[in-house]
């Protein structure tokens, strides 16, 4: 029978330790550690077949489970809270009560089954010898699940807290969300001090009424009416099978600035239009701008606060939606999870905990689109001898959890070149993503010549990859920039464009045809 050796750290009121120690079985405990941050060190250390962790579960999250897991350590902790189990076993750890028996933990330790202990998720197989065993896999719905169907005594404390801090100061626990503000007004946002409690902001947005009037022409020649007032009611909404968009469509390009945000805002504003429930993700960890594309002022890091959750195990669909903010496009709602406000807080999106938002984003909403940084390469310096947050995992993860991926690209001689070599990268970095929709956007004459869309096809097919170039987005460098400098999308602004128009094919959107009148003399 092989030996298990065992490292533990923390303390009860049962005295665990002796307790396996007495039955003089297979299983060891060969180092007591002061701390978690010890325990982890040991383990990095490869002197253990499995880790117990007592009592000290509070910083206890899913980034430091799957490094204990990933080198095969069965990690069982011990919790007098039973919602703390709760919590731990959708992180992937074998979570047991204090008065556990010592045959019970003994086996747990060993990896094998535990008897009436609730399944959660997938089993895994951990390889490491009589310590291989099963652990359950981490599922957010699943803590979704089993708060909704708890008493009320096994409520998140958080939530607890944060209601009886509402209700002390007279607001609603829900904020109502049927009347959209103002896009422009001041916004309030309360943001998390400590790391671990929800943000509920209340967002405030104003739709425009006032839209371009028509232009006067002299003479009577026919002209194209620009009426620029968008309603829900002049787009036909999304018919499945008419759209090549559909589920994660995570927009990825060449490095530069080849338009990626741009074409995910509107992307993202045209599927809103059609009346689809659309959640638009800011993952780019390089430079992200989706809030100022749409006019926020935000600086909370949606989508770090939702990852933190997802770390934490107690990311569910309410916690999703207060993270998110809900932005108004002609009277249709858009939801959006803002990003990082500065470059330098990456490490805050682990993949870990982006790949379970995005899993349950996709769950929650009819379209995820996701902007991401260009580069996909692994930091090889930081994983050569230890384990490391990955400086491009964000994009790495939404690459491969996506359904649709749109790989945009511009014609000038500088960035064409850099998407062919780009997405021969991407295909020996993640060798998990799907087969990209190759796109060029910023189409026009003078980067190409005559007839761009020939030539690029022809370069494409001579230079390119194998998959095939079919999809071209003009140049309107007038309506993107007055859709930024007024913090609205294409639809609003400029809604007659043929970048707009273009965009809303790509979305599977039926516009209605332009309407044409006499002007009189």
């Amino acid at each position: 029978m092989r030996r298990c050796s065992v490292i533990t750290a923390g303390h009860l009121h049962h005295d665990h330790i002796a307790a396996v120690e007495r039955i003089h079985g297979p299983v060891t405990i060969d180092r007591r550690c002061a701390d978690l941050a010890e325990l982890m060190a040991a383990a990095r250390a490869g002197w253990a077949d499995a880790a117990l962790i007592i009592g000290q579960t509070d910083t206890l999250t899913g980034s430091l489970l799957t490094e204990l897991t990933e080198p095969g350590i069965v990690v069982v902790v011990v919790s007098d809270v039973a919602v703390e189990r709760t919590r731990l076993r959708n992180l992937g750890a074998v979570a047991l009560p204090d008065d556990v028996d010592v045959e019970v933990l003994v086996d747990a330790l060993r990896g094998r089954p535990v008897p009436d202990e609730p399944t959660v998720g997938s089993v895994p197989e951990v390889a490491s010898g009589d310590c291989a065993g099963v652990l359950p896999a981490a599922d957010p719905q699943a803590a979704s699940d089993s708060d909704a169907g708890s008493p009320a005594g096994g409520a998140d404390p958080l939530d607890e807290e944060l209601a009886d801090l509402l209700r002390s100061t007279g607001q609603q626990e829900s904020p109502d969300l049927s009347d959209v503000p103002d896009r422009d007004s001041d916004r309030d946002s309360d943001q998390d001090t400590d790391g671990d409690s929800d943000q509920d902001t209340d967002r405030d947005f104003d739709q425009d009424t006032d839209r371009d009037s028509d232009q006067d022409a002299d003479g009577g020649a026919e002209v194209e009416s620009d009426d620029s007032s968008v309603s829900r009611a002049d787009i036909r909404p999304t018919v499945p099978g008419e759209t090549r968009i559909a589920g994660i469509t995570t927009v990825w390009g060449a490095p530069g600035s080849p338009g990626r945000t741009t074409l995910a805002v509107n992307l993202a504003a045209e599927l809103a239009l059609t009346g689809a429930h659309v959640l638009l993700i800011d993952a780019d960890t390089v430079a992200s701008s989706v809030a100022a594309h749409l006019g926020l002022l935000e600086e909370s890091a949606g989508l770090a606060q939702a990852c933190r959750q997802a770390d934490l195990g107690r990311l569910d669909s309410a916690r999703l939606r207060r993270a998110a903010t809900v932005v108004d496009i002609s009277g249709s709602r858009l939801h959006l999870l803002t990003g990082l406000p500065r470059a330098d807080r990456w490490p805050e999106l682990r993949e870990g905990a982006l790949r379970q938002v995005l899993q349950l984003a996709d769950r929650d909403f009819d379209h995820v689109i996701v902007d991401v940084a260009a580069p996909t390469e692994q930091d090889e310096e930081l994983t050569f001898d230890t384990r490391a947050p990955q400086r491009n995992a964000a994009t790495v993860v939404a690459v491969e959890e996506a359904h649709t991926l749109l790989a945009v690209g511009a014609p000038d001689p500088v960035s064409f070149p850099r998407l062919i070599k780009g997405l021969d990268d991407l295909r020996l970095n993640v060798p998990q993503a799907p087969r990209p929709l190759v796109l060029i956007n910023q189409t026009r004459r003078e980067a190409v010549g005559r007839a761009p869309e020939d030539q690029l096809r022809e370069a494409w097919t001579r230079f390119g990859s194998e998959e095939p170039l079919e999809i071209f987005l003009p140049w309107d460098r007038a309506a993107c920039d007055d859709a930024l400098l007024t913090g609205r999308v294409l639809a609003e602004s400029a809604p007659q464009s043929d970048l707009r128009r273009a965009v809303a094919e790509l979305a599977g959107a039926d516009l209605p045809t332009r309407r044409r009148r006499r002007l009189r003399r």
